[in-house]
């Protein structure tokens, strides 16, 4: 078998991380004979609870909006880069309004791929992460969304809102780039993705959660109820969830079958059926100590609310990081708005179509709300939240 060597951009982001851990053992723990993670800021390896395999090195200072020569310059000082036969992208630029985001996105993926032609010969495939934008759900208030279990068939959504879409761009930029060439790429389309980051990131539902709940349960007694943050449609509605190392395993399943998966994008989530927060909310936050009921019965009362109840209370924040001996400026790059309008605002239906994915061979499936346990438990081993 010829040697394996595994590129992930972002290996400190919630896909790229798990990216990192599963190439050491997936599909088989020979798979592949190194794995290069690349992160923007520092990180070391036990920082990042990475185990200490000698395949795996971290390389930081990556910065892909600085230009293409840039790019290549600080790749070309990485040993053995020119090894390199599959990369997986799991990076996401910043930008202003819809445009300057699109631009940047397609910016440093034009920048990524262009640099790693010209240093890696042996480049066989690349994949890259969409999600549940693809399908217009940030504009489901004025154009809908398409018709449940959404396939991957669904057209694009019409313009003027197409324009705003970046991974539509993505997409053609790496059609376009890989036209002709030795490799070809494939998308791969989560929806929420539920798991740890050794970083901060502030719209990481599942750490915003669990700071949330760890918090909570520290100020009220054992078996206090929670009722849900949001509205009856939001705690019903269906989508398709997946936790970072079952993604994680389809990016790596997607690269090693090309015949399959070339130029194409794949739906990918925990379970065919979906899941809804009235299945995951009682058991989340009885992981706690707590019990979770659904939404106030009473349709004046607004929902309560995550974000103003941890605003009323951040005078507490750091005695409580500081008796728990916990990891410092995780409650405050956390951003508890976002996870309030997601678990309010999601109010319809957006379970996805699996069909494509199991008819190349995946038939990995669980159940949505044992990511995020997982993810709690790192989150504990890690000093981010109470034990």
């Amino acid at each position: 078998m010829s040697p394996r060597c595994a590129l992930v951009f972002g290996a400190s982001g919630i896909t790229g991380w798990s990216i990192v851990q599963e190439a050491l053992t997936y599909p088989t723990p020979t798979t592949f004979d190194r794995v290069i993670g690349l992160t923007n800021r520092p990180l070391t390896k036990m920082e990042a609870l990475f185990p200490e395999d000698e395949r795996l090195s971290l390389y930081s200072g990556i910065n892909l909006s600085t230009g293409v020569e840039a790019v290549e310059a600080g790749l070309k000082h990485i040993p053995g880069i020119e090894g390199v036969t599959h990369v997986y992208f799991a990076y996401t630029g910043h930008g202003t309004g819809f445009e300057g985001i699109k631009k940047s996105n397609v910016e440093i993926l034009k920048n990524a791929v262009l640099a790693v032609e010209k240093l890696c010969p042996n480049l066989q495939f690349w994949t890259f992460q969409t999600g549940g934008k693809w399908y217009g759900f940030e504009f489901a208030d004025k154009i809908g969304v398409p018709a449940t279990p959404i396939k991957e068939s669904a057209p694009r959504i019409p313009e003027p809102f197409a324009s705003n879409i970046m991974y539509y761009a993505q997409f053609d930029l790496l059609e376009q780039l890989s036209e002709g060439k030795k490799w070809s790429f494939a998308e791969v389309r989560p929806d929420g993705v539920s798991g740890f980051v050794p970083s901060n990131n502030a719209m990481n539902l599942a750490q915003s959660l669990a700071l949330f709940l760890s918090f909570y349960a520290s100020r009220v007694p054992g078996g206090t109820h929670v009722p849900y943050p949001g509205p009856l449609s939001a705690y019903t509605a269906r989508h398709s969830d997946i936790s970072q190392s079952r993604l994680a395993r389809f990016h790596i399943f997607a690269s090693l079958h090309p015949d399959a998966t070339a130029g194409q994008g794949f739906n990918v989530g925990d379970d065919d059926a979906g899941t809804s927060w009235a299945e995951k909310w009682p058991l989340l936050v009885a992981e706690f100590g707590l019990v979770g009921d659904g939404p106030s019965e009473d349709p004046t009362a607004p929902p309560f609310n995550i974000q103003e109840y941890m605003e009323e209370h951040r005078g507490e924040w750091g005695a409580w990081v500081t008796s728990q001996g916990l990891k410092e400026g995780a409650l405050e790059g956390t951003d508890f708005g976002f996870l309030t309008l997601f678990m309010g605002r999601a109010v319809f239906g957006r379970e996805y179509d699996l069909a494509k994915a199991r008819g190349i061979g995946w038939e990995e499936r669980g159940a949505a709300v044992d990511g995020y346990l997982e993810a709690i438990r790192i989150m504990r081993r890690a000093g981010i939240i109470a034990a």
